[in-house]
Parts: structure tokens; sequence; C-alpha cells
């Protein structure tokens, strides 16, 4: 495994950055590898400023739209980024298409995968790829996932942020924040290369301050905006982690 990958696998073409492009661009500060495996482009659930200024666009057009978008974004975090071309609305899994996670989770090897909050039922396409993504994982894990290939163990899984402002009602509660202040001018101007859903600047500086209240009560800290995650994988190491205080 390498230690310095991180993957990001986000349903649609906006996801990984407005849930964790500040923790991206922190991870890249770094000296992380980020990939980001973008599996729709969100054409017929995520694009509604498309469709609006386009009536008789089409999906091939609208596509092409989202990809430019999205990967001008990954470019300011300083990421990776593929696309997969699959459908949304909804994004259904088979078991070739979990395979194929697999694949590309045992040819990164990553050490960290950001993904989707397994529970959204009011967005089904994130739900059913926090799952995949974990099916893919345990799939890696296990000698014969690929022709000689050397499993892998499961890597450290963190679920970000389900749909905006919907948190709780899917059942979202972060055990780990990220204090993604100093990233967060990079962070906007990622989001503002989203034309298709001009909405997403709002709804995500409301909720990177939301998280950051709640992170300065546990810590203190002067923590202006941050983004919340939930942990899959336990962890594991020779003491507990502590978190940074005053």
């Amino acid at each position: 495994m390498a230690t310095n990958n991180v993957l990001v696998v986000s349903a649609h073409a906006a996801d990984y950055c407005t849930r964790s492009g500040g923790t991206i661009h922190s991870f890249v500060q770094q000296g992380f590898s980020v990939h980001i495996l973008v599996l729709t482009c969100g054409v017929h659930g995520e694009s509604g400023g498309y469709w609006l200024s386009h009536p008789e666009g089409t999906y091939a057009a609208c596509s092409e739209v989202r990809k430019r978008e999205s990967t001008q974004a990954a470019e300011v975090l300083g990421a990776t980024i593929e696309f997969l071309d699959w459908d949304d609305y909804p994004l259904v899994f088979d078991a070739e298409r979990v395979r194929f996670l697999t694949k590309r989770v045992l040819e990164i090897r990553p050490e960290v995968i950001l993904t989707h909050w397994t529970v959204d039922p009011t967005n089904p396409d994130h739900a059913n790829t926090g799952n995949a993504v974990v099916m893919a994982c345990n799939s890696a894990s296990q000698p014969g996932a690929l022709p000689n290939t050397p499993a892998q163990y499961y890597p450290n899984i963190y679920f970000f942020e389900p749909t905006v402002p919907m948190s709780e009602f899917n059942q979202f509660a972060p055990d780990f924040y990220v204090d993604t202040s100093a990233s967060q001018a990079t962070k906007m101007e990622a989001i503002a290369q989203f034309g298709c859903q001009p909405q997403l600047g709002d709804f995500y500086v409301h909720f990177a301050k939301h998280r950051a209240f709640q992170a300065r009560i546990w810590t203190k800290l002067p923590i202006e905006y941050a983004e919340g995650f939930k942990r899959f994988t336990p962890f594991v190491g020779k003491s507990l982690p502590i978190s940074q205080r005053m």
C-alpha cells in the first residue's frame, strides 16, 4: 500500500469538492497524491443550471460541461481526476461495477479513502456509492480479487457529509473534524467552477461554519471552517489519537 496515496470516490461531478475539498487540498499541501474517481457526471439529477439555460441541450453536451467543470475544480485543489461516465439518478451497482472499483483500489492502493456516507435516503446515489466502496475494499482485502495481485488491508475509510442540509435525517454524526480554514479560499475557488450548480457555494459555506462551530466546542481552538467525517475502519495504533487543543 502506498502510504501517500489518497483515493476519493465521488458519485457525482461536484460531490468530492463540496464535501471534502478542503481536506483534499490539505492532503495535497502535505505531499499526498490525491486521485478522484467520479462515477457519474450528474447529468440527470445534478445539472439544473445547465438544463435551465439549455432547454434543448443533450446529455452528451451536459456531460462534457460537467467534466470540464469538475476537471477545473480538481486542478484548483491539486488532485488528479478520472471519470467513469456511469448514469446517475439512479446510480446502480452490479457485480461488474464493484469489481471495477476493487481493481482501482488494488491499482492505486490508497492509505486513505474519502467517499459517501452509507445512509442517504434523500439521494440514494450517495449511499449506493459508499456501500459499493466498502464492498470493493472488502474484496480487495482477499487473495484472488485479481489474478497475480497481492491483497491489501483495509484503507482508512472516511465517509464525508451526506446531502445537506439533511445530515441529521440521514443519520450522519461526524466523529472526525478537519480544520480546513487554511484551505477554505481554495475550496471556494474550486466550487466556483461548477456553473451548473450555482447554489453549492452558499450551502457548503454554511456547513463549513457549522462543523467549525462544533469543532470549536470540542477543542476551544479558533477554527473558522471545518469538514466533518465519519470513520469506518477502526483506528489501530500504539496509543489513542489525541485532538489538538489551544
